[in-house]
């Protein structure tokens, strides 16, 4: 059967003044609007089979949120709602748009635009849809460096050049018999080049390698991030000078894959996705909860109600009620997995910001695939197993600003793998 496919792209840009997601204690919400953010479509179909796949650029979207999008796209254009997936670039200098612990209050009338933006792109690029083929290239780029740096106090954000990082980009080319086409691209790394102190609206490298991609081809371009939730750009903290450069070295290197990729066989699409029960970490006993919630009191009142310390305290106390509910209570993490099949080529939608390995690993025993993380919602950090010893700021710390009150176990990771595999196996079946 014929591939089809269309694309479709809506601004959602914020106002100045809205509060900013990513970092605890910014001295301000948006002074300036640097980038224009957009939510982009595309969607493919062979026959009356139809998947979607949204890109935002956006820190991060709730499940919930998902969901209601999800629902509806399908009433708008029967898309299924398994078919559809939305992804966030999770460009830290974008607005809140995910209820992150002590980072302010996420603006209502804002999120309802994003999510009229986000069904309406995948509306019109429906409509929109043209016969064409799918060249896809997995070219070699590295912006970015392992963050889990070891020290004397134990493991820290820094750098280290002996981690994982997943060295390449997946490009998927879309070229229409008659109109433009469209490029879709991977890659695996965090958009924190610019650092708490930076108040101005962007998308980051992400926006700035979308920007040279359309401008050299023409077509539209959509950004997925991977497995990044343990690897940052080489430079962090940095200007929009050093946006500008990772942006284009990463452009540069999808606009190769692009010239160099070989046609796929798209002519037979499928999708599948469940929802897994991660389990969660031991609770703490109850003087232990005790004792956090009196640390938070604490921090309040010596940091005379700053944001961060409520933020604290709000963990703690819902840390401290989920202890004393009991052993009866659900000790699980809900977790979306997804898979999109584009003929043989998988693509994962993974719930979470994943450690590299994860990808590394998965894309090398199953693929052809592609990994896109912060997809359909986002629980936080997915550490494999071996790292949980290590610590650190993933482990300890990150979970307590994500709206659950305790770190998914290490035993997470063997279920995860099995369901990769298992819904890869699935979709390629059902072809």
């Amino acid at each position: 059967m014929t591939l089809y496919f269309g694309t479709a792209a809506a601004d959602i840009t914020p106002p100045v003044g809205i509060a900013m997601g990513g970092y605890w204690g910014r001295r301000s919400g948006a002074t300036h609007i640097r980038d224009r953010l957009m939510a982009k479509a595309l969607v493919c179909g062979c026959g009356t089979a139809r998947v979607a796949l949204v890109a935002v650029d956006l820190v991060g979207l709730d499940a919930d949120v998902v969901r209601a999008i999800r629902e509806r796209v399908e009433r708008t254009t029967g898309i299924e709602g398994a078919a559809i997936m939305v992804c966030s670039s999770h460009t830290h200098a974008g607005p809140l748009t995910f209820p992150f612990r002590g980072m302010g209050r996420i603006d209502g009338r804002y999120l309802e635009q994003v999510a009229d933006a986000a069904v309406g792109v995948v509306a019109v690029a429906a409509a929109d849809s043209r016969p064409g083929r799918l060249y896809y290239a997995r070219p070699p780029v590295q912006i970015g460096i392992n963050r889990r740096e070891s020290h004397p106090q134990g493991t820290r954000i820094g750098q280290n050049p002996a981690g994982p990082v997943v060295p390449y980009a997946h490009v998927l080319r879309f070229v229409a018999a008659d109109g433009p086409g469209a490029t879709l691209f991977n890659h695996a790394c965090h958009p924190v080049v610019l650092g708490r102190d930076n108040c101005q609206i962007s998308g980051d490298f992400a926006s700035v390698a979308v920007r040279h991609i359309e401008e050299q081809t023409g077509d539209k371009a959509l950004f997925v991030n991977g497995a990044c939730g343990d690897v940052n750009p080489r430079i962090a903290n940095g200007s929009f000078a050093d946006v500008e450069a990772l942006g284009q070295a990463l452009g540069r290197a999808v606009l190769a894959g692009r010239a160099a990729a070989a046609p796929l066989d798209a002519s037979a699409i499928s999708w599948a996705h469940e929802r897994l029960a991660l389990p969660l970490q031991p609770p703490p006993s109850r003087w232990r909860a005790e004792v956090a919630k009196l640390k938070g009191h604490l921090r309040v009142r010596l940091a005379r109600g700053g944001a961060v310390s409520k933020a604290q305290l709000a963990w703690a106390v819902a840390r401290h009620k989920w202890v004393l509910a009991g052993a009866g209570r659900t000790r699980v993490q809900p977790f979306e997995m997804q898979a999109l099949a584009l003929g043989e080529l998988v693509l994962w939608g993974l719930e979470g910001e994943l450690f590299a390995r994860y990808q590394l690993d998965l894309e090398a025993a199953h693929g052809p695939a592609v990994l896109c993380g912060f997809a359909n919602g986002c629980i936080g950090y997915v550490p494999t197993a071996d790292e949980y010893a290590r610590g650190g700021y993933e482990i300890d710390l990150a979970y307590k600003v994500y709206p659950s009150v305790q770190m998914i176990a290490p035993t997470s990771e063997v279920l995860i793998r099995q369901r990769a595999a298992a819904l890869s196996a699935k979709v390629r079946s059902l072809k």
